[in-house]
């Protein structure tokens, strides 16, 4: 057996899988994101009830939103303010009395899907995120790809896309990071959902959901349709740099936004039109498991070499 937690801001999901990769039992709790304490009762509460239930002590991997300090295991950025510069990993472990892995959940999306899913029997993949916004994980020879600082795969950072928007007719955001250009602030739903607004002059009281957008897309509305136009441009113009950098297998889509084959194709198409390598298949494809790609990814982290995270 294999314990496996994903969480997140809001709730932790908790799953218990047999040596095959079924799931046996899953749960979902809220998230004390608060009280580190209450945090730690309610990790601690699943996996005991898992242990009398399956008479296991099975080790525990964990799939989070956040970042880690790959020498410390200090959590540098989540959205669960109790556990922040706190060395999650090896705490777990020392309270819990087993082997802890914590990764990304990006990351750990990447592997359930270089091992089991959409990219399965690829050497280079490189799995992508489009959520509230977008993110990434690498993965080669089915292991992670190492970094120095921790953050690995944030293609949503660092380059500045206000160029596309202002020939667009876009207004730059500040994104959550604090710079101005990011693509996280327009590649994922809350992107699709500014960029309707804007052009089609709505207030943020106004805005229109994104399953409204895309729902109006496939119903022929021309400003849906401008809008999910100029979301796969941006989207296509830095996905094909981040392309052209790692030459990868498979592209899968995780998030939100993967359910929507039609844009998931249409981004592939903008894509292989952009790179430099010759692709003749699809190669940005829906993953196979975009809804529960961190758990399983959580519970193949032992199975990296040398374990993964910290």
């Amino acid at each position: 057996m294999q314990y496996a937690f994903d969480i997140g801001g809001s709730k932790i999901e908790f799953g218990v899988f047999d040596g095959g990769g079924d799931i046996r039992s899953q749960i979902k709790v809220p998230t004390p994101a608060q009280d580190r304490d209450a945090f730690v009762a309610a990790i601690a509460g699943l996996i005991a009830d898992a242990d009398g239930e399956f008479g296991e002590n099975a080790d525990i991997g964990i799939s989070f939103a956040g970042g880690l300090d790959p020498q410390t295991g200090a959590v540098i950025s989540a959205n669960i303010p109790a556990i922040k510069g706190w060395p999650f990993g090896p705490e777990l472990s020392r309270i819990l009395n087993r082997d802890v892995r914590v990764a990304n959940d990006a990351d750990c999306f990447a592997l359930a899907e270089a091992r089991s899913g959409a990219a399965k029997g690829a050497r280079t993949v490189f799995a992508i995120i489009l959520g509230t916004g977008v993110g990434g994980g690498i993965v080669v020879d089915g292991q992670f790809i190492g970094g120095r600082s921790g953050i690995r795969g944030e293609w949503g950072h660092g380059n500045d896309v206000s160029g596309a928007l202002i020939r667009h007719g876009l207004a730059p955001v500040v994104c959550g990071c604090g710079r101005t250009g990011c693509l996280d602030a327009w590649g994922g739903a809350r992107g699709l959902e500014r960029i309707y607004a804007q052009i089609a002059g709505l207030s943020p009281r106004q805005e229109r959901p994104s399953y409204e957008i895309t729902d109006g897309w496939q119903g022929g509305d021309a400003m849906a349709g401008r809008a999910v136009e100029i979301f796969v441009d941006l989207i296509a113009g830095e996905l094909a740099l981040m392309v052209n950098v790692l030459d990868p297998d498979c592209v899968p889509v995780g998030g939100g936004l993967a359910s929507e084959s039609r844009l998931i194709a249409m981004i592939d198409d903008a894509v292989r039109k952009r790179v430099l390598g010759r692709y003749d298949a699809p190669l940005v494809v829906p993953g196979q498991h975009s809804r529960d790609g961190g758990l399983r990814g959580a519970a193949m982290l032992h199975l990296l070499d040398g374990g993964a995270g910290v």
